[in-house]
């Protein structure tokens, strides 16, 4: 029987009533492998949701039990990494630590603020990523007016539709469908807000209604090969593989993410190294990544936007501590950073970027967010406050066979190339288990997709600093209660 992505029957309609968006062509290879998912094969599948508070609210909840009621068998992953407040420019710096590094399979993306911040999300996951990327206008908020934006719609959501389509995401224009249902049914847009901007209970299941309607599989769309980059499955068989008498299996590929699948044959207490381009996958300097900063002293906004890295990293957790001769408004906070391996690696002030002595932490001074905060709650620096964060690797340094089945990323980087991964069993004549590979590519094709595609390092490989411009300020009708 054909699976269908239904809404809940509470706010949804038939979906053969709907005519076909025809970006729906541009999420095909996610519905596909949904489509095809069996309990013995299941599908996996990473879904992030980003943006800011109306990305946070309830009605993600609702798109993700459509998603597992609709296909069971699948496996999925959800996380939700919304920030209540960040309008874009905020985003663009977040998203080296929420975005990039998780590599979902399907993006749902939607914020406000300055449309080329915006695009450089959209770019850089496109540049990054084999993400399959969905799109969509802003509902109304209090004020504006459904007849007249029938009439002459506003140029960010003709900006936003022109972007869907450049950068092959699906496009949805849900602004449109608010405009009209409010129009033909006399509604009050405000009995789907809670307050000038945020979604009531009834807003959120609209909402829920507008973009799950048009989420389906469409065969008659194709199944959009390399739209979004490609995901090849590579037998160990393959001519793409060459085995060495020492035991060793080498994967010749083009891409940036590599997972390994395992056959459960492998020997038990086997191992193997891994090398990437003939060194250690380690000391690669963009296999690695940073969780985002830990928030500030009172409310769920990181307290540093960004924190970005020169140097190789190690696995470790880093604090920053503020010392007491910082202001106490935390408009310069002077400040030391320690790391679990690296140890004391230096201090600096907030007014400066800053550089470690490692190179394992850069610091830009327009990603501080501590002067903000404090400012608007009206409040002072703690005593001692400590931001934290971790470094972690998008790699496996030592394979050990899994069970049949089991996925495990071998490595993970900013940007795609040609690359030589190999795996050498710590004694020879180890069976590894390998029943083959899945090798992510990037789309190659897209506008602009390569520009600014490394991960962000510091400036050697994430362009220009941020300026003070860049942060963020409250939006109009932002509420501060976050979702």
């Amino acid at each position: 029987m054909k699976k269908t992505f239904m809404t809940l029957a509470c706010v949804g309609f038939a979906l053969s009533a709907q005519a076909v968006n025809p970006s729906l062509a541009h999420i095909q290879r996610t519905m596909k492998m949904l489509e095809d998912s069996t309990p013995e094969n299941p599908a996996h599948l990473r879904v992030l949701f980003y943006g800011q508070s109306i990305t946070a609210q309830a009605w993600t909840s609702t798109i993700r039990k459509q998603f597992q009621d609709a296909y069971p068998t699948a496996e999925f992953e959800f996380r939700n990494a919304a920030i209540g407040g960040y309008t874009s420019p905020a985003l663009a710096r977040t998203a080296e630590h929420d975005l990039y590094p998780w590599y979902p399979d399907l993006l749902f993306f939607h914020v406000y603020g300055p449309m080329d911040k915006y695009e450089e999300i959209v770019r850089r996951t496109r540049g990054q990523t084999c993400a399959e990327i969905i799109l969509w206008t802003s509902h109304l908020d209090s004020k504006e007016d459904a007849k007249a934006l029938l009439a002459k719609p506003d140029a960010r959501s003709l900006r936003i539709l022109e972007l869907a389509d450049e950068y092959h995401c699906m496009g949805i224009d849900l602004r449109t469908k608010w405009c009209r249902m409010l129009v033909e049914s006399g509604n009050a847009n405000t009995n789907l807000l809670r307050d000038g901007i945020h979604l009531n209970q009834a807003g959120c299941d609209l909402y829920a209604k507008f973009i799950g309607e048009e989420i389906r599989r469409a065969p008659e769309l194709g199944d959009n090969p390399g739209k979004s980059g490609t995901l090849t499955q590579v037998s160990v068989d393959s001519p793409a593989v060459t085995r060495g008498t020492d035991g060793s299996i080498a994967l010749r590929f083009k891409g940036n993410r590599v997972v390994a699948v395992s056959d459960g044959a492998g020997s038990a207490g086997a191992t193997a190294q891994a090398m990437l381009d003939g060194r250690p996958v380690g000391s690669h300097k963009d296999v690695w990544a940073i969780t985002r900063p830990s928030k500030g002293p009172k409310i769920w906004m990181p307290a540093i936007n960004q924190v970005s890295f020169e140097k190789p990293l190690v696995a470790e957790d880093w604090t920053l501590t503020c010392l007491p001769d910082s202001r106490p408004d935390g408009s310069r906070v002077h400040f030391k950073v320690v790391g679990s391996v690296t140890g004391e690696d230096g201090e600096g002030w907030s007014s400066e970027r800053f550089v470690s002595r490692s190179g394992r932490v850069v610091i830009e001074h327009a990603d501080w967010r501590l002067n903000w905060e404090l400012g608007y709650g009206k409040t002072t620096l703690p005593e001692g406050f400590e931001v934290t964060w971790t470094s972690y690797p998008l790699f496996t340094a030592v394979y050990e066979p899994k069970e049949a089945g089991a996925r495990t990323l071998l490595m993970q980087c900013a940007s795609s190339g040609e690359h030589t991964l190999t795996l050498t069993p710590g004694k020879k004549g180890a069976a590894l288990g390998l029943g083959g590979f899945v090798v992510y590519a990037p789309a190659e094709r897209c506008p602009a997709a390569s520009e600014g595609a490394g991960r962000s390092v510091g400036l050697a490989r994430g362009g220009q600093a941020p300026t003070a411009e860049s942060t963020i300020s409250t939006p109009s009708g932002y509420n501060t209660t976050h979702e």
